[in-house]
């Protein structure tokens, strides 16, 4: 098949091309060309830039092709996912839009599905011209029903959260599995019995190919299940191939500020924010490796590349 895919060359999408590589599908990348341009050199690349910030070619690139799916990997702000998917929507068969959790308000209600209420900008309020923390769960959803009115029936929209894996950048499961991966002892200061989901990004990737070439329409929750933090820091130290960490629990220290980033309050008011269900997705073919196989993988590659890992935003 011919897939367009906005973005591709930064950690969930570029494993995504290499699926739909392997696959034997045709890819065409629109992206602005500052991340990993020496990456895929046998693949088209159409230079552009959705964020309005004055590249030249802005949305141009696009204006030309039909595609059978799209996939887009770096839509932010309403704005810029409407003008795309309506740019887009004539002359492609279905648009697969990477969501994310945080549309869901914090919650300790656990099993919330894909009917769950979201998070939605105070009412009146203009669309802001970049994000935050804040902001950043209700304009995703906004986006999600950007897509699925440009394209009603053809659109995915698929929310996850903690992505992790070889090539993640961003360090708030792999500073945890470093330390337990070693011989120190690692500050904590999580609940033992906290839940925590932690998704495979080859089997993300995977699944958002499934959805554009199948196609499967819809809202997924893709999340492995939940495992608690306890078990996550076991898992990881026994990646280490025989690291003999041990987890000092300490509610006032973390091993760092990337792994603080998932440890949640102690009355437990958020730990539904890692208890989602995603029945929907286990239903539609969504697959998980055991924990210990993402793990272990985590740690070799940490190992080998030596990332400085940076804020997810």
């Amino acid at each position: 098949m011919r897939l367009l895919v906005l973005g591709g060359t930064n950690y969930l999408g570029r494993h995504l091309v290499e699926h739909a590589l392997a696959e034997g599908h045709q890819v065409t990348l629109f992206n602005r060309g500052r991340t990993g341009a020496g990456l895929f050199p046998d693949v088209p690349r159409l230079i552009g830039d959705r964020t309005g910030d004055g590249h030249p070619a802005g949305l141009a690139a696009l204006a030309a092709g039909s595609w059978d799916a799209a996939f887009d990997f770096s839509g932010f702000l309403p704005r810029q996912v409407r003008a795309t998917a309506a740019l887009l929507a004539p002359r492609i068969g279905h648009y697969t839009f990477m969501s994310s959790i945080a549309v869901y308000p914090r919650s300790a209600e656990p099993g919330r599905t894909e009917e769950s209420p979201t998070r939605a900008l105070p009412p009146g309020s203009a669309e802001p011209e970049g994000f935050d923390a804040d902001s950043y769960g209700p304009l995703k959803a906004a986006c999600e029903r950007a897509v699925e009115l440009a394209l009603p029936g053809r659109a995915s929209s698929i929310r996850s959260g903690l992505v992790v894996g070889p090539g993640d950048p961003f360090g708030a499961f792999g500073s945890w599995a470093q330390a337990m991966a070693g011989t120190a002892t690692v500050p904590c200061a999580a609940r033992a019995e906290q839940p925590v989901q932690l998704t495979d990004v080859r089997d993300l990737a995977a699944f958002l190919l499934r959805t554009g070439t199948a196609p499967l329409p819809g809202v997924f929750n893709v999340m492995a299940a939940p495992i608690t933090f306890a078990a996550m820091l076991e898992g990881c130290r026994r990646a280490g191939s025989g690291g003999s960490a041990t987890v000092r629990w300490n509610r006032a220290e973390n091993v760092d500020e990337h792994g603080a980033g998932i440890v949640q309050p102690w009355d437990g008011s958020d730990d539904g924010v890692f208890q989602l269900s995603s029945a929907r997705a286990e239903a539609a073919g969504y697959r998980q490796r055991p924990f210990e196989e993402t793990a272990r993988d985590t740690v070799d590659w940490i190992r080998r590349a030596r990332p400085v890992f940076t804020s997810p935003h």
